[in-house]
């Protein structure tokens, strides 16, 4: 009978002690980050961007060929903006007909200048 009981108990500290370590015991707890000033600086960004009509053969390269950056950027960068523009089309390509933003420059709020 004991045995029994302590493979109860057993079993149970398992499975408290997993819940724990995959679900957490603090989910709820809210932990703020320190804001530092590039951080806040980061969220004020809007990139500035153009509409435009896609038509039949319209790929992102073709797109950002034909309509180039005002400021230097790198392919990465311009795409990442471009996806935050476009959430939709991170898992198809542009349709023809569909009217997207192009991402041109980026607008910084004036409480970023140093």
């Amino acid at each position: 009978m004991r045995a029994l009981v302590l493979t109860a108990i057993i079993i149970i500290f398992a499975f408290v002690i997993k819940v724990d370590l995959t679900e957490g015991s603090l989910q709820l707890a809210a932990f703020s980050q320190k804001k530092t000033e590039n951080a806040l600086c980061e969220k004020e960004r809007e990139p500035n961007y153009i509409t435009v009509q896609t038509i039949q053969g319209d790929s992102i390269h073709s797109l950002f060929a034909l309509h180039p950056a005002k400021v230097p950027m790198t392919f990465p960068e311009r795409l990442q903006l471009f996806y935050e523009l476009n959430p939709h089309l991170q898992l198809q390509a542009p349709v023809p007909g569909e009217k997207i933003k192009l991402p041109l420059s980026f607008e910084i709020e004036n409480k970023c200048g140093k």
